[in-house]
């Protein structure tokens, strides 16, 4: 038994077996990646192109949105995503140029490393804009078409093992992404009857292009990062965009309001070292 995106209850006898290769297809369907440009987005535009979706690739960089648009033979659109009248402007061309629109994925984020005690009111601001506010607008304005449509769909959000954990450095950052994984169990049962569902995936380190040109992100501390984490190994843009992938298609159907942890283990680990076991007689 199911219940469809309308809300409407469908018997099926519990035996029932799916086409589980078909449902991770999305032939025909539109998805919007937010923050395509590079890293994480650049992985995610191409991995829902490789199953069929035709992407709308959003970025502040107009270069960079084109570049990932032609590769996966999407779309490109530019805009500031923190702006509303930016977001209205984005989803009516997606509405006009596709005529659907079935996912979202909001990859957008960055974290300014500065202690609590250091941090300005325009840092705060800054993260609440780049972390929080372009996650309220896309839900409004996604939530909004499929109110309208009736047809359901997925959106997806980045946030950050810092909203679940003690993360010196990051406080504001780390207060937001705690406040977008509330807003994303909220949204999930306010827009659930919409049929539309809404997930999000928790990165630890992931080595993405803007990680690896920072220099004070040194060889000894992503070793040192890999050496806590029980997979022993650090993760990459690829890693993360796999399970947004995931969460983006069928496969999912019957997730929603939930934060993924994708971080190898890592936030699982109690961070202290035990002394040697006594020795045995």
């Amino acid at each position: 038994m199911n219940a469809g995106t309308s809300g409407e209850w469908v018997d099926r006898d519990a035996d029932w077996t799916p086409d589980y290769a078909s449902m991770l297809r999305l032939n025909g369907q539109v998805h919007v990646v937010l923050g395509a440009g590079f890293g994480i987005g650049y992985q995610t535009s191409h991995a829902l192109a490789s199953v069929g979706a035709r992407v709308v690739c959003v970025d502040r960089d107009e270069e960079r949105a084109e570049k990932v648009a032609a590769e996966v033979d999407g779309i490109a659109w530019t805009g500031d995503i923190t702006d509303r009248d930016s977001m209205a402007a984005l989803f009516d061309h997606v509405d006009e140029r596709c005529g659907r629109l079935d996912g979202v994925v909001d990859i957008v984020g960055l974290a300014i490393y500065k202690g609590l005690l250091d941090l300005t009111d325009e840092d705060w601001a800054f993260h609440h804009d780049v972390v929080l506010k372009h996650a309220y607008l896309a839900l409004q304005y996604a939530g909004r078409y499929w109110e309208r449509t009736g047809t359901g769909g997925s959106v997806t959000f980045v946030a950050s093992v810092a909203g679940m954990t003690s993360s010196p450095k990051t406080s504001a950052y780390g207060a937001d992404k705690a406040a977008l994984m509330s807003l994303v169990r909220t949204a999930a049962v306010e827009l659930g009857p919409l049929g539309v569902r809404v997930n999000a995936v928790a990165p630890g380190v992931v080595r993405t292009p803007r990680q690896q040109a920072n220099p004070r992100w040194t060889r000894d501390l992503v070793v040192a990062n890999v050496e806590r984490t029980p997979l022993r190994k650090v993760a990459y843009p690829s890693d993360i965009a796999s399970v947004l992938l995931f969460l983006s298609t069928p496969l999912a159907g019957h997730v929603t309001g939930h934060t993924i942890t994708v971080d190898g283990g890592n936030s699982i680990v109690f961070n202290v070292v035990s002394p040697e076991p006594a020795p045995t007689a």
